[in-house]
């Protein structure tokens, strides 16, 4: 894989995965940060079934992202997808929330390349690449705003985890600012801090991703 991961995420365009495609990429490495991401992206079934396996490799030669040589070679924009399902170490679903549905937006991050997924029909996903300019926190923050700009009884919940650990965030507009919560036990009921700007959100998000707030 010669292909510069700065190369394959340059686009701004979606590219749409199968998730069978997926599981393929994830089982190719087989690292524990692969193991992770099977988990966050509920493939760990998928994971284990060859044959399944198997017709996503296929697919992705179909495709033309990827190519027979010693072994099956990944080629354009699913060198990009495989290297963050394998070396990630940031793990983020945001839940966007509103009466009528949920929509979920998948964060990962790794050192070099940092992606967007989103679920679609028939467990596909659409893949984004993160502008490496921005921060991962300011990421989010913004996924954020344009929900509640689109929807402003619109609330949100991000899930922030690791290999050893995790964290979470609700999240809801208050006055036009900002209200977040946590549930610090499941026998409790939610803490909330309200009254916060654009900048506090980003502090509490930060926070809850375990990066340093200033």
């Amino acid at each position: 894989m010669t292909t510069t991961m700065q190369e394959e995420t340059a686009s701004d365009s979606a590219i749409g995965f199968g998730f069978a495609e997926i599981a393929y990429m994830l089982r190719m490495f087989g690292t524990p940060a692969a193991k992770k991401s099977a988990e966050v992206l509920r493939l760990e079934r998928e994971l284990a079934t060859e044959r399944l396996c198997v017709a996503g490799a296929s697919s992705l030669l179909a495709r033309g992202f990827a190519s027979i040589g010693e072994d099956l070679e990944l080629e354009g924009p699913a060198v990009a997808v495989a290297y963050a399902l394998a070396k990630a170490d940031r793990w983020t679903e945001i839940s966007l929330i509103t009466a009528e549905y949920t929509d979920t937006v998948v964060h990962l991050e790794s050192d070099n390349v940092s992606l967007l997924l989103q679920p679609r029909t028939l467990e596909t996903w659409f893949v984004f690449a993160q502008d490496p300019a921005v921060r991962g926190a300011e990421a989010e923050l913004s996924i954020i705003e344009e929900h509640v700009r689109n929807h402003p009884e619109g609330t949100a919940f991000i899930r922030v985890r690791t290999i050893d650990g995790e964290d979470h965030l609700l999240i809801r507009p208050d006055a036009g600012g900002w209200a977040v919560g946590k549930v610090p036990d499941p026998t409790q009921d939610v803490v909330e801090t309200t009254g916060l700007d654009g900048a506090g959100l980003l502090g509490r998000i930060l926070a809850t991703r375990g990066e340093a707030t200033a």
